[in-house]
């Protein structure tokens, strides 16, 4: 039975008491993870952002692994809420999408799922004293979109206060960030993939040393040189395979094509499902990332290691709260995997 509804907008009779709405590969999973949960929601359709590449794969390659994974439609939008009675799961408050949807939902249960080192952010901002607009952290703070992450700021503080937002993370996250936001009212609930980790193995790379790639230089925040110099450092000991990022600045992967020491693996599934079974014979190794956070879950054995970013790699254009959170993050993978666990 196809579960894929292939439509612009989703209608209401779909929506049951719940949906989700995910715009990125991390945000599906996150969200299927959700639902899997229990605790949150179990019901609703997955609504994938339709000019979102790859969450139609993944789907369908989740329905193949666990048939009962949630049915999905693609959409241009988010479909709002219309009951209290009612679980919306979302992956990023900061998408002018959503934040324009948040305005106009019922006052009913959100759900916050993962989309990057972006959640921590999010917490500040929200467990903060003082009111303060949901605006990404490197973005232009235009007029405009500084009163629209006013009001949506507005719209989720009012859920933590009444007990209707919940965050659902695999991130750790420091302990004051954590009691600042459960002060705040935001309900925090913890995960490790447990589905993602119950599904049947595939089949791995050959390669022992696998690199992921990042959309660091895409952006403009990391000097292109300094980093084609790193991936060439990891090449020391024989072929990589180099997985590359959705955002992957097209250059990069240019220069990677023409290195016989590296194995561009054509882009497919994100890693997370694609790499969950590595074993005690491989090493990961990245730019510090999410994806090594979630890897270091899922793989059973695996060495998951992130490079520290050098000041020196780091561009103009980088913030100086990225360059702290891209800091914390390769702390966490690295003292996991010198703790040699979770």
């Amino acid at each position: 039975m196809n579960s894929l509804f292939p439509m612009d907008d989703v209608p209401w009779a779909f929506e049951a008491r719940g949906s989700a709405w995910v715009e990125s590969p991390l945000q599906f999973l996150a969200a299927v993870e959700a639902y899997a949960s229990g605790d949150l929601s179990t019901h609703g359709i997955v609504m994938l952002r339709q000019d979102a590449p790859g969450l139609s794969a993944i789907h369908a390659e989740l329905r193949r692994l666990h048939p009962a994974v949630q049915p999905a439609a693609l959409a241009r939008r988010p479909a709002r809420p219309r009951s209290d009675d009612y679980t919306w799961v979302l992956g990023d408050p900061f998408s002018g999408r959503v934040q324009r949807a948040l305005l106009k939902a019922a006052r009913c249960r959100l759900v916050l799922v993962d989309d990057g080192v972006s959640l921590w952010h999010l917490l500040r901002l929200l467990s903060d004293p003082s009111p303060r607009a949901l605006v990404r952290a490197r973005v232009r703070r235009t007029l405009p979109r500084i009163a629209l992450g006013r009001s949506t700021a507005r719209v989720l503080r009012t859920a933590a206060a009444e007990g209707r937002l919940t965050v659902f993370t695999m991130l750790p996250l420091p302990e004051d960030l954590l009691s600042a936001a459960e002060a705040s009212g935001i309900r925090v609930v913890r995960h490790d993939f447990p589905l993602l980790r119950s599904l049947p193995e595939e089949k791995l790379p050959d390669e022992e040393r696998i690199v992921l790639g990042t959309a660091l230089v895409n952006d403009g925040l990391l000097r292109m040189p300094a980093y084609l110099s790193w991936v060439g450092d990891q090449t020391a000991r024989g072929t990589i395979a180099y997985y590359p990022h959705r955002r992957e600045d097209p250059r990069v992967l240019a220069r990677l094509a023409e290195d016989g020491r590296v194995r561009l693996v054509k882009p497919g599934l994100p890693v997370e499902l694609a790499l969950r079974g590595l074993g005690s014979g491989h090493e990961i190794r990245s730019l510090p990332s999410t994806a090594l956070v979630a890897l270091r879950r899922l793989v059973r054995g695996a060495s998951v290691g992130a490079q520290e970013v050098a000041d020196g790699w780091w561009t103009r254009s980088a913030p100086r709260r990225l360059r702290s959170d891209v800091a914390l993050t390769a702390s966490v993978v690295n003292e996991g995997e010198r703790a040699g666990g979770v």
